[in-house]
């Protein structure tokens, strides 16, 4: 697998299978951790309505801030 770090603007996000990750707030924005080995799955919906699956490796985070998302992972 080869992971590269995304900067996506985003009109939706969803989690897929919401155990998988944990969420806290910080000065930065909203994080998800990871928490599934080998990744956990996460769905983005751009601004031009196009909806891509991601995988993010265990124990990384996903930071939201207003309308983007930022996050170390891969094309599903």
């Amino acid at each position: 697998m080869v992971y590269s770090y995304q900067i996506v603007k985003f009109q939706t996000i969803s989690l897929v299978q919401g155990n998988h990750w944990s969420q806290s707030v910080n000065d930065k924005g909203v994080n998800y951790k990871s928490l599934k080995d080998p990744f956990s799955k996460i769905i983005v919906q751009s601004s031009n309505n196009s909806k891509k699956l991601y995988r993010v490796p265990k124990d990384r985070t996903v930071i939201v801030t207003n309308d983007t998302v930022h996050f170390l992972g891969e094309l599903a």
